[in-house]
């Protein structure tokens, strides 16, 4: 095709005038094959008619067509070839290797890939390299079987004591007793393991909704298949709204924009080509490479798969993630060590009484026995299940308002959270451009709506008149040089193409320009697309009138060094260095306000040929950004009064960093950070002023790794939220990763631990209102458990002491067990977060499981119902009531104890009524009446009925309890 057309270049040769230029390179200078390999390389290209380069010299000669390539273009593939090693060959390397392909020439791309750019690789070859390198994919699913979490259910040491206990019971021939409090213990361990089957199967069932498909050739046949069997060497074919499916090296493109904000954090189409790049070209600067997970915005291309899986820039990503451990949550850490104190307290103390016992000539059963009764009454048996309760409870809640809980602890520390950071890009904004503010002929317009909506209007600032006209060629000038096109998809506005591009659309349908009907008036005869190092896009249009215009877009200092004329009062007129001061001036003004800014002028042609690098007349410039979520800003103030910091780390500039914190209310008077200031920072250093700053700006992923661990360090809970895969590392190192489920990367849901289906950042402030719901819950629970234990184990120890019987019988301790503490303490779990929750300033530090206001109510509530169950117990026998009917007064004084203290309990008793706490003690206080009542339970029990003159004695008892 190139050769067809310097052939038809060469026959107008008349008519075209060469232009020719010395260019200076050093590798030319003594050096005869460099100087071929370069001549032959600019010969090759389209527009230049001959190239000689000259080693003695050390200059080369280009004669070319000035209207088809641009000496900077020239300039530019002289450089790229200079730094390629394609000018010296290399050897070839295996595929899926770290070759540094955005360097390589398509012939050394497919002598490397082994491939055919035509045919791509037939199905054998493909098979074979998949055997050999595996999977596309970042990581298999390490779900855990239901099994497994049963497993680890078993291995918490609560249930160890009382799986001990009902071995013991076994052996000393209390066969239903022991039956009993196994059935228990395994109910509670099954439920759960349950919840958390479900939790990761909630995750799992998002995550396959993300199953993506690839176009591939193959045997030279065009195919779609599962992005999972690709392999390097692959020939994909890519369009607008495609995802890319692996890491790819273009080989031919067409207009070609992709956004990669999964993996850069910025929203801007980036423009692609199939030139080579040079060998020490960032990354975000590499324009002819594809990486997995970003998004075609706009064209055509054709590109060679170079990496898979863990050998993508994702991949690199991900692999970082597997380093991260998981840690175990505040009060988890805390409750397993207060749990295990404890036993051991009650072991010591059980090995005294024990001993005692035996030499006052108790028999080794019956010693066992009393142990095993001992333990029944000091472990808070219903703790699991009434945590694990709490802990469901919340996730459904918070399923309901879009955030899945991957993990049921993860709502733990929530409550806990001090520091939430946030990415800017898709989290705080929309991840959409939009035009806010227009400046043209010498005026200011604002600009409403939200998003690609061409609803909204378009009015002069303050004091400044309407010059419709000039607006209206601007923003003519905005959709005739443009690709992108708006859809409107179950009413919401969706751009197909470049964001940028899809904003200007929607600014023009603001003042009802009919962008369909300018797109059908003129005809786009030629095109040079938006470039890096251009920095600008020209559209060249033929009228039906035959009148051919010039439109150009892009960077102010690029447009306006094309421009000699402004258009000013519907004419005109030479631009001045003064008009130059001026424009430059206000857009300063509107970048110092996060704004984007994008220049337009055009050009009237008499001919196609003319000079396209000068002579344009300037028509002004628009400001965009990418605005809030709504609703962003009052969360973040919820935050603030609730004493969470919010900390927003982003890859944008420092000013636009700024400008957004300001707006959205994070940024007030704390210290704005940028990602090179950072890195001249040691850990030390950070510490000191971490709790000050409130903007990161222009970060790396690497950068928010290392703040997430610094804030860590100073004591903070922290939350991360993000979307992108640059994200990740950040979320799976912080107390609580939050990543987005809509727009999110698969490694960034991968490393979280709560995803937000709606993307809604103020989903993040309902999850840690349930998160310190859930711990105030946790506390009303262990005080009712704990009160109620110390209450059962002191009038077990009264009785031993004042040399009396047990005051409850085993049958009855696994019953007050099962119903005052899993059936009553699992209606605390329910109870909904009170509207203070959120007025209460956050601690810093990680929650104390019992703290000593706490402790003080637990000792003073269970001192008061041990010893009105023991006083019952005791003043019965001294009155000479028979043994079943002291044991009957005391089992009965303790459950209505508990039902009291179940009640003075709760954590919300601000006016909301707790239904489920009302049925459940209805519902024991039948089964009591039954078990006391009926003769049938009387024999199970080891119960006798009441009379009229014991149920007064225990009203007296519960009176007392109530401390």
């Amino acid at each position: 095709m190139i050769q067809a057309l310097k052939d038809m270049a060469q026959q107008d040769d008349q008519e075209v005038l060469y232009k020719r230029v010395r260019i200076s390179v050093d590798n030319i200078y003594r050096n005869e094959i460099f100087s071929i390999n370069l001549s032959r390389y600019l010969m090759s290209l389209y527009g230049i008619q001959q190239a000689k380069a000259n080693p003695i010299t050390g200059r080369i000669l280009v004669v070319f067509n000035e209207s088809v390539i641009h000496e900077y273009t020239i300039k530019e593939e002289i450089f790229h070839f200079t730094n390629s090693p394609s000018a010296t060959p290399k050897t070839t390397h295996k595929p899926g290797g770290k070759t540094p392909y955005h360097v390589l020439s398509p012939e050394h791309m497919m002598k490397t890939l082994k491939t055919d750019f035509e045919k791509g690789l037939s199905k054998q070859t493909a098979q074979k390299r998949l055997q050999q390198l595996g999977a596309n994919v970042l990581s298999e699913s390490r779900r855990k079987s239901l099994f497994s979490n049963l497993l680890e259910g078993l291995n918490d040491i609560c249930v160890k004591v009382l799986l001990g206990s009902s071995v013991v019971s076994l052996f000393l021939g209390q066969v239903i007793e022991a039956i009993a409090l196994g059935s228990i213990v395994f109910f509670q361990v099954a439920l759960g393991a349950i919840q958390k089957s479900k939790s990761e199967t909630s995750l799992n069932a998002l995550q396959n909704m993300l199953i993506q498909k690839a176009k591939v050739i193959r045997d030279g046949k065009n195919l779609e298949i599962d992005s999972k069997q690709l392999v390097p060497g692959d020939i994909i074919l890519l369009e607008s709204g495609d995802k890319v499916p692996a890491d790819a090296r273009i080989i031919s493109c067409e207009d070609l924009k992709v956004n990669e904000s999964s993996l850069t954090g910025e929203s801007i189409g980036v423009s692609k080509s199939a030139k080579m790049c040079p060998l020490h070209a960032e990354m975000s600067n590499r324009h002819n490479m594809l990486y997995m997970g970003t998004n075609v915005l706009a064209g055509i291309g054709k590109a060679v798969v170079v990496s898979t899986g863990k050998n993508t820039e994702i991949g690199k990503i991900a692999t970082l993630l597997e380093e991260i451990a998981e840690e175990t949550t505040p009060l988890e850490n805390k409750a397993e060590g207060f749990i295990s104190t404890l036993i051991k307290i009650y072991i010591a103390t059980f090995s005294v009484i024990g001993s005692i016992a035996l030499l006052a000539g108790m028999s080794f059963a019956q010693v066992l026995m009393m142990g095993v009764t001992f333990f029944l009454g000091a472990i808070p048996e219903g703790l699991p299940i009434t945590v694990t309760t709490c802990m469901v409870l919340s996730v459904r809640r918070m399923a309901k308002k879009n955030a899945v809980v991957r993990h049921l602890k993860a709502v733990e520390n929530l409550g806990a959270v001090d520091v939430v950071c946030c990415d800017k890009t898709g989290t705080l904004t929309l991840n959409e451009m939009t035009v806010r503010k227009i400046y043209t002929d010498g005026c200011f317009y604002n600009v409403s709506g939200v998003g690609y909506s061409p609803l909204g209007e378009i009015t002069p600032s303050e004091g400044e008149s309407m010059k419709k006209h000039a607006l209206e060629e601007l923003l003519k000038a905005g959709v005739l040089c443009n690709n992108a096109s708006l859809v409107q998809v179950e009413n919401k506005w969706e751009v197909q193409g470049d964001p940028t591009e899809g904003a200007l659309i929607a600014a023009a349908g603001k003042i009802n320009l009919d962008t369909n009907a300018l797109k059908t008036t003129y005809i786009c005869l030629k095109e040079v697309p938006f470039d890096s190092q251009r920095r600008y896009m020209l559209s060249i249009l033929e009228t039906k009138e035959k009148e051919t215009y010039a439109y150009c877009k892009g960077a102010l200092d690029t447009v306006l060094e094309k421009c000699s004329y402004i258009y000013e009062n519907g004419k005109e007129r030479l631009l001045t260095n003064a008009d130059r001061k001026k424009i430059q001036f206000h857009c300063n003004t509107m970048a110092e306000e996060a704004l984007r800014t994008l220049a337009f002028s055009y050009k009237k042609l008499q001919h196609q040929q003319e000079d396209i690098e000068k002579g344009f007349v300037f028509l002004g410039f628009v400001g965009m950004e990418d605005p809030p979520r709504e609703g962003v800003k009052e969360s973040i103030k919820k935050c603030l009064k609730a004493g969470i910091k919010v900390v927003m780390i982003t890859g944008d500039h420092m000013k636009t960093a700024s400008a957004i914190g300001r707006q959205l209310g994070l940024l007030t008077e704390g210290l704005v950070v940028c990602g090179s200031d950072l890195d001249k920072m040691n850990d030390k250093e950070l510490d000191n002023i971490i709790s000050k700053i409130q903007v990161f700006a222009r970060t790396t992923p690497e950068q928010k790794y290392r703040i997430v661990k610094a804030l860590k360090r100073q004591g903070h809970i922290v939350a991360m939220t993000g979307d992108g895969v640059n994200d990740a590392p950040a979320i799976k190192e912080a107390h609580i990763g939050i990543a987005m489920g809509l727009k999110g990367s698969d490694v960034a849901r991968d490393a979280a631990c709560i995803t937000l289906v709606d993307d809604d950042f103020s989903t993040i402030v309902a999850a840690i209102e349930e998160g310190r719901g859930v711990v105030k819950n946790i506390k009303s629970t262990m005080k009712y458990l704990f009160a109620g234990a110390i209450g059962e184990m002191l009038a077990i120890l009264l009785s031993f002491i004042s040399g009396s019987p047990v005051p409850f019988l085993a049958i009855q301790m696994i019953w007050i067990n099962l119903v005052s503490e899993t059936l009553l303490g699992s209606t605390l779990a329910v109870e909904p977060p009170s509207e203070e929750v959120m007025l209460e300033s956050a601690n810093n530090k990680p929650p104390v499981l019992i703290d000593r206001p706490l402790k003080n109510s637990i000792i003073r509530r269970g001192l008061a119902i041990g010893i009105s169950t023991f006083a019952l117990f005791k003043g019965s026998l001294l009155l000479g009531a028979s043994l079943a009917k002291a044991q009957t007064l005391a089992f009965t004084n303790f459950i209505c104890c508990q039902i009291v203290n179940l009640y003075d309990s709760r954590s919300n008793k601000s006016g909301h009524t707790n239904l489920y706490m009302h049925i459940m003690t209805g519902l024991s206080a039948v089964l009591l009446i039954g078990i006391l009542y009926l003769p049938s339970l009387n024999a199970l029990f080891g119960t006798v009925p009441l009379d009229p003159l014991s149920l007064l004695g225990l009203a007296g008892g519960v009176f007392i309890s109530r401390g």
